[in-house]
């Protein structure tokens, strides 16, 4: 079941949620969570994450905080 793209204009925990739900079916690896979840981003969610500082993040934990 695909995650629909998360805008910036709904719930963020929610999309956390379901994220979760369906990537950690396959892998609960840090690094790999990290890599998957600005896939599921759109708009403006998207462009917060492409602003983000390079290496500011250390894992998916301070991410989705």
């Amino acid at each position: 079941m695909p995650i629909k793209k998360y805008d910036g204009s709904t719930d963020p925990e929610e999309h956390l949620n379901v994220f979760l739900t369906q990537v950690t079916l396959s892998t609960q690896d840090d690094s790999a969570l990290c890599r998957i979840f600005p896939k599921t981003l759109k708009g403006r969610a998207l462009s917060w994450f492409t602003r983000l500082p390079s290496s500011s993040i250390d894992s998916f934990n301070e991410l989705s905080s």
